[in-house]
């Protein structure tokens, strides 16, 4: 009787230990889907016009303002827009060597910045960099 007692007491402590040590190595995986709400896309130029295509987010609250501005001449643009998955083309002069230009989403407390800097040289070759920053 002892021995059956023994035998059954190793075998619940081995089921035990390997539910134990199964548990232990399943790990939990978490993911976060984030989409910036302000999107800009160079999309190139045409004679004196560069041109660029914005889409806002589904996510962003009602009444953002949107801007777009020229270090050199200061803000140009500017709407209280709606949340839209449609993107918008925006035609913008070219105004001499070194333009910078400011495309800005205030949502609620959070703003959104994409800094687009124009370099035409003189075989008429534009080149286009993007930043981004987000003040929160």
């Amino acid at each position: 009787m002892t021995n059956i007692k023994n035998i059954a007491v190793a075998v619940a402590s081995i089921v035990i230990f390997t539910n134990i040590t199964h548990a232990q190595t399943l790990k939990a995986s978490y993911s976060v889907n984030y989409e910036e709400p302000l999107k800009v896309k160079y999309l190139g130029d045409e004679d004196k016009y560069l041109l660029f295509e914005v889409t806002l987010q589904s996510n962003i609250p009602t009444n953002t303002l949107f801007a777009i501005s020229d270090k050199n001449e200061g803000e140009f643009y500017s709407s209280f827009l709606a949340a839209s998955l449609k993107p918008r083309t925006f035609k913008i002069e070219k105004r001499g060597n070194d333009q910078v230009l400011n495309f800005k989403l205030v949502a609620g407390k959070k703003t959104y910045l994409k800094t687009f800097t124009v370099n035409t040289s003189v075989v008429e070759k534009t080149i286009v960099a993007e930043h981004d920053i987000t003040k929160l």
